[in-house]
């Protein structure tokens, strides 16, 4: 098959199933469910420079969408893709609310056994996890180069 045919088709399903699973589970408290949203992504820029990290997004909603969106730390990068995915978000209708949204985002080793590149976790409307593979060119140095060993 060709892989650019079966990639977006995949990413659909996969996004599909994850958002089916989360209005399944009740969100707690007076969280809202999540209708929709845009898929999240690892920052390409990110990617290439191994910037890896936790974002924690104070996010505040209207009762249907989202109002505000701010990053309270983490990367710069990586706190501009959280903000931007947040900002797509849609609820099911609810009391207008503020409630803060951890952002995780890590690069796995690469590695022949993994099927695609990138894993994302939704635990909503508290949990985002992006995890991808490092930039190919990403190379660990053994510890003795530029060292004086013979």
């Amino acid at each position: 098959m060709n892989r650019q045919l079966t990639w977006p088709f995949l990413l659909r399903n996969v996004v599909a199933t994850l958002l089916v699973l989360s209005a399944i589970t009740k969100p707690q408290g007076s969280m809202p469910l999540v209708e929709s949203m845009g898929v999240p992504v690892y920052p390409p820029l990110a990617r290439t420079a191994n910037v890896e990290g936790v974002v924690h997004l104070e996010i505040s909603t209207d009762g249907h969408g989202v109002l505000s969106a701010r990053a309270q730390d983490g990367p710069k990068l990586l706190a501009e893709a959280a903000e931007a995915n947040a900002r797509t978000w849609r609820f099911a209708i609810h009391e207008p609310a503020t409630f803060t949204v951890t952002f995780r985002y890590s690069l796995t080793k690469n590695s022949a056994s993994q099927l695609s590149g990138s894993t994302i976790v939704l635990r909503l409307p508290t949990e985002v996890n992006v995890s991808t593979k490092r930039w190919p060119g990403t190379v660990d140095m053994p510890t003795h180069i530029g060292s004086n060993r013979n």
